[in-house]
């Protein structure tokens, strides 16, 4: 999975970085809001993960350009801070309070995977068994 993590904390976005990385995804970090979108375009994630309080742009701010952003709309975009749940916005398709729990996270993500499509063409009996993959966006 293609992850963007967004923190104004290096460190912070380093090590989660390193932790996904571990788990098989493809990582890229940036540390404030205006790179946060710039990165986001280049890279075009299927999973942002975004502190709240960064500099130059709020997270809530790049959210909500993502948002309007064409071919964003199936991004998960998922808030990261020391608040609770009930504090961040409905721009967000989740939220984490740090320090982010990593099973927790590992087990959102594995739930953004979606299951395999089977074939269902009946005139061929074995075309049950051939799985397709999900088109990439």
């Amino acid at each position: 999975m293609r992850i963007l993590v967004v923190d104004d904390s290096v460190d912070t976005a380093r090590m989660m970085a390193v932790l996904l990385k571990a788990e098989g995804h493809q990582v890229k970090t940036a540390f404030d809001g205006p790179d946060a979108l710039q990165m986001a375009l280049e890279f075009r994630p299927e999973v942002v993960l975004l502190d709240l309080t960064l500099p130059g742009m709020s997270g809530e701010a790049v959210a909500e350009e993502l948002r309007r952003t064409e071919g964003f709309d199936g991004v998960a975009i998922v808030s990261l801070s020391g608040y609770d749940a009930e504090m961040t916005s409905r721009v967000f398709d989740h939220h984490f309070v740090k320090p982010v729990d990593h099973d927790a996270l590992n087990e959102f993500l594995c739930g953004l995977v979606p299951p395999p499509i089977l074939d269902d063409d009946s005139s061929d009996p074995t075309s049950a068994l051939l799985v397709h993959s999900h088109p990439q966006s």
